[in-house]
């Protein structure tokens, strides 16, 4: 009996209610589903190819009547479920790579830059930090003239004051200026550590 007649058949006492065909079926067809996704995408790894395998297999598991052996074997129905998962994995990582190429070059740029950069523990040039994350560092606008503020190397209170829309002048400034710079300086180490 060849695989695909093992499978139909398990896929049957699937159907029956068998309460051991689940686990002949993860027998019989992890292997060679994953022998199908490392011949076709050459670029998956052996643990990848093998997470897609399983996946196949429990997709159908969860659902076994979707599959309709009149239509196709459950072989077929199998290798169409890896094989798509495996496009949508390589579509995915290379998305992933494109972006931590993107941001890399953001790194170099900023790093390289000599004039309007913050000088932390970072070089980042301003403008690129605004434009790339400043909607996910400043909640309104007074944190995004504060954020502008800080990667503009101010040092005055009472421009910092001005930007949140507080009296300079009035009683406990300096400790609140203070509190909104503390908060956005930690934003800003946790999206450079997410980097």
């Amino acid at each position: 009996m060849d695989l695909k007649e093992r499978l139909n058949e398990i896929h049957q006492r699937i159907l029956d209610g068998s309460r051991t065909a689940s686990l002949d079926l993860f027998r019989e067809a992890q292997g060679p589903i994953q022998a199908v996704l490392r011949r076709k995408f050459r670029g998956l790894s052996e643990e990848e190819s093998y997470d897609l395998a399983t996946d196949a297999i429990l997709v159908y598991a969860t659902d076994p009547h979707r599959c309709d052996a009149a239509k196709g074997s459950l072989w077929s129905f199998l290798c169409r479920i890896a094989m798509r998962d495996a496009i949508d994995h390589i579509r995915n990582s290379r998305r992933r790579g494109e972006l931590l190429k993107e941001v890399e070059g953001d790194v170099e740029f900023w790093t390289s830059r000599a004039k309007d950069v913050f000088r932390g523990e970072d070089a980042i040039d301003a403008r690129q930090i605004m434009k790339l994350y400043g909607h996910r560092l400043a909640t309104n606008e007074a944190e995004a003239r504060l954020l502008t503020l800080l990667l503009q190397e101010e040092k005055k209170t009472e421009a910092f004051a001005h930007a949140l829309g507080l009296d300079p002048q009035a009683p406990n400034v300096e400790r609140i200026v203070k509190q909104a710079k503390d908060r956005m300086l930690l934003r800003l180490k946790r999206l450079r550590d997410e980097l």
